[in-house]
Formats: structure tokens, sequence, C-alpha cells
């Protein structure tokens, strides 16, 4: 009988234990985020500078994001909608889905000579950044759709861009905020808003550049909705608080630290950080265009379906 009730005793410590440890909030828990330095970094900046809530791994080019995709070894990547649709189409076990898109376009034609329309590019030629990347996608499309004549030349990143076109070496460059401001802090140039113009050719829809992606088995975990919300209200601190969002950012990330907190404070009201409602119908536009021009690779081949959005 006493060796029976020490069994049942000892049983009911341990489903006790078991049950208590179950029931542990797990709000506390850090979220592991990796995301491209710039613009993206900016937008969640707020967040990544709390190192209560996040471990951030903040990095330059697209190699480590694509590691991180396929690894699945962050709870969170920030990176190109259209480098998670690649990925998601190409992987049917792809462990992330997309959860809201933050950075809707910061790319400008720049210019010494006044750039008054699309048009007055025709029969001249465009120094474009990252060919087959979105900024030479939504030139392509743009130019296409008016049926302009442009000859188009290719550099590898925003910086050589920037640099041809102080040293002389292009007339027409595609640029990038926040460096755009940083390049036109000693001279004056011509620019036109290509996101503007991107919304003229769709009539509302507004360019789908970066997003938030989450791994799907995790997006109702507490711990990771507490971070996904207080995402959201960075980016949204760009329109509401610029000055804090910007302070956190040059603490957090070395390379807009070099840009400095003034660059910032001019730049941050063309990086386009905001959330919107019309994600899906947006990035369908932006990769029906795609898959249009012949470029469909870039994107997957196809349309996501369903699964790919929260």
């Amino acid at each position: 009988m006493k060796k029976n009730f020490k069994f049942i005793y000892i049983f009911v410590v341990l489903f006790s234990m078991l049950f208590i440890t179950g029931c542990i909030d797990d709000s506390s828990k850090k979220v592991s985020v990796i995301v491209p330095t710039g613009t993206p970094s900016l937008g969640i900046a707020n967040v990544l500078n709390d190192k209560t809530l996040v471990d951030a791994n903040i990095v330059s080019g697209s190699d480590p994001l694509i590691a991180a995709f396929t690894n699945a070894s962050y709870d969170v990547v920030v990176a190109p909608v259209n480098l998670g649709a690649k990925l998601y189409n190409a992987n049917e076990n792809f462990s992330y889905i997309l959860y809201k898109t933050i950075v809707w376009g910061n790319y400008y034609l720049v210019s010494n000579e006044e750039i008054a329309t699309l048009e007055s590019l025709e029969g001249k030629t465009v120094l474009v950044f990252g060919k087959n990347s979105t900024p030479d996608v939504v030139l392509r499309t743009l130019i296409s759709a008016k049926n302009i004549n442009v000859n188009l030349e290719y550099v590898d990143d925003v910086a050589t861009a920037n640099s041809y076109l102080l040293s002389g070496k292009a007339d027409i460059i595609v640029s990038a905020e926040p460096s755009l401001t940083k390049m036109s802090a000693n001279k004056n140039f011509y620019t036109l808003d290509l996101q503007k113009q991107w919304q003229q050719l769709t009539g509302s829809y507004s360019l789908p550049q970066a997003g938030i992606f989450i791994k799907k088995d995790s997006k109702d975990e507490k711990y990771l909705k507490t971070v996904l919300d207080k995402m959201i209200e960075s980016v949204q601190m760009a329109q509401t608080k610029p000055n804090v969002l910007i302070a956190s950012a040059v603490s957090v990330d070395e390379n807009l630290a070099k840009i400095g907190e003034e660059t910032l404070q001019k730049a941050i009201g063309n990086c386009n950080l905001r959330v919107e409602e019309t994600d899906k119908e947006a990035i369908e536009f932006y990769f029906s265009q795609v898959i249009q021009l012949g470029i469909g690779a870039t994107v997957g081949g196809k349309l996501p379906d369903e699964a790919f959005y929260y």
C-alpha cells in the first residue's frame, strides 16, 4: 500500500511540474531577427534597439537573407518581397509567410538636368543599379507601359550608381533613399519620384518593396505577436515620431550612423515606410508586371498562392 501511495505521489508531482511548465508565459522570450541595413532596418529600428525583445542581425546583401530563409534560422526575416516569393515558389516546405509589407519603394530618377516626365527619357541612357532587381523592374515596367525608347545600363549597387553621377560618368541614374539625400547634401539634383509614377500607372497600388516574414509554425505564439505589434508601431513612427525612430536607427545600425541623423531627418519622408491594407493586391500587380516583362524567375515564375500570406 505504501509503495502504491509513493508511486501515486511521484506521478502527481511530475504531472504538476509538466502542467506548470506548459502554462508558463513565453511572452518574455527573445525573438531572433535578421534585417537588411538601410530603409528596412530604419523602419523597425525602435524594436531592434530593445535588447530585451530581440536578438537582431543587421546585414548587407541578399546572401544572408537567402541563407536565413533556407535554414529557417530566424523567427523573423525582413527581406525583399520578391525574394521571399521566389524562395516560396521554389520550395514546398518553405518555413515562412509574409506578415506585412513595410517599405513601399524608395527609388528616384536623378539627373543634373531636369526630368519633367518619364517621356523626357526618350532616346537617353539611364544607369540602373541591380539588374532584374526591384528598381530595374519598376523602371522597365514604366517605360514599357509608356512605350518609351530608353537605353538601360547597369551597375551592382546604389553607391556605384551615385558615384557615376557625381563623377560625370552618367547623366541619369536610378538612386534610392536615404543615400540620395546624403549625395545631395552638397549639390542639387533634379529628381523624379518613381513611386508616384508607379501609382499613376496602377491607379492606386503602391510599390511593395520589403516586408516582414515570420515562421508559419510560430505565427500564433504570444512572444512573437508582441514583437510584431511593436514592429508595426516602429514603422508608424516614421510619420508620428521620426526623431525617436532615427535616434534608435543610428544606435543599432552602423551604416545608418555613418549617414547621420541630420541626413536621415531629411530622407525619412521619402523612404515610404508604412503599413497598408492592400498588401496582396499590390504584390500581385507588381509580380504580374515582372512576369509580363519575361523576368518572372525573380519571383519564382508565378504568383504565390494564398498560403504565402499571413
